[in-house]
């Protein structure tokens, strides 16, 4: 978890400057390593069978006693194990976040992001030097089978923490029946909504290799015969019919607003009269929080640095939507989910 400066190391660091601050950036980066190695090699639901000592910890797991000392000690000091006497145990925040939780699924944030970090921001200072990237980020995430669901893992945590709040906030007229799922996808999002909506029947529309990951959740919920999933490119592929909904979820960052204003065209070219868009997506500016603020921000330039995104104000977003011809815009934010914005609106008549 984030080490927490006591008060008089935040006056030091945050008020007086008597302290180089960079030292908790670096904190936080030795942290997650910790964290990261700890899921690798099961230190948490060791500790769950029952609270253990370094040397029966590493008896269980195989290791060299000195080391797994070390390493709960680290641990400890960040809050994810606490120690008595010299026995280890989970904390709550560890069991809540690590342990058994379908909708946080530490493991495959772990695995994408470790791999991530060490070879794609390796190319930062050449990406912002010539603003070319020596890889497309999509066939990298797709290199691997294991590489590629751990990212897709990724985006499932998001719809399953996030995901029951959107399908309340999205409010259909009544017996809706068609629903677009734009690069939906896992397809969790579309699972989420026919579940909310008896009646509707989605078309998830993305690569085969992202349908793949979609296909064991339709059936897992028992949706096969009202979601189909269709493999293309959002460009390419005609997006048939009169829609209840369109989502464009985690999309518009992908794409210039020129971009956009084409893609949101195509949305608007799809509805029915009255036919609503809905777009989740990280929002920059008047963002409560300083954490939330900095978080935005950093994943703004991640998405630079992998693939050429951005994130929009939300100025920018309302224009865009008035501009491609959209009415009743409105913004919903997301407990779970800080700096990331729920947008829906109407197609204008």
């Amino acid at each position: 978890m984030p080490i927490q400066p006591a008060l008089l190391e935040r006056l030091a660091f945050y008020r007086l400057n008597a302290a180089p601050a960079v030292i908790l950036d670096l904190a936080g980066a030795l942290a997650y390593q910790a964290l990261s190695v700890a899921v690798e090699l099961g230190v948490f639901p060791a500790l769950e069978a029952r609270p253990r000592t370094a040397a029966e910890l590493a008896q269980v797991l195989d290791l060299e006693t000195h080391g797994v000392a070390a390493l709960l000690e680290a641990l400890a000091s960040t809050g994810y194990v606490a120690k008595r006497d010299s026995n280890y145990a989970n904390t709550a925040l560890t069991r809540k976040w690590l342990l058994d939780n379908e909708a946080f699924d530490t493991e495959a944030l772990v695995a994408f992001w470790d791999e991530a970090v060490r070879e794609l921001w390796a190319f930062a200072p050449e990406v912002l030097r010539t603003g070319e990237r020596p890889y497309d980020f999509y066939e990298w995430v797709e290199a691997t089978p294991k590489r590629y669901h751990s990212y897709q893992q990724t985006l499932v945590m998001t719809a399953l923490n996030v995901g029951p709040q959107i399908a309340r906030k999205i409010a259909l007229p009544a017996g809706p029946t068609r629903l677009l799922d734009v690069g939906g996808g896992h397809g969790m999002f579309s699972v989420l909504l026919c579940e909310r909506y008896p009646e509707l029947h989605a078309t998830v529309l993305d690569s085969p290799a992202a349908l793949g990951e979609a296909a064991g959740h339709v059936a897992e919920h028992g949706l096969a015969d009202r979601i189909r999933l269709q493999p293309g490119d959002l460009w390419q592929a005609p997006w048939d019919g009169e829609f209840d909904l369109i989502l464009l979820f985690n999309l518009l960052h992908h794409f210039d607003l020129e971009t956009n204003a084409r893609l949101l065209a195509k949305a608007a070219g799809a509805l029915k009269p009255g036919g609503q868009v809905a777009i989740l997506d990280q929002v920059a500016g008047r963002i409560p929080g300083a954490a939330a603020n900095a978080f935005i921000r950093l994943i703004a330039l991640q998405y630079y640095l992998f693939a050429d995104g951005r994130v929009f104000t939300r100025d920018e977003l309302n224009g865009l939507l008035a501009r491609s011809g959209f009415a009743g815009i409105q913004f919903h934010s997301l407990a779970q989910a800080p700096g990331t914005s729920l947008i829906t609106a109407r197609r204008a008549a």
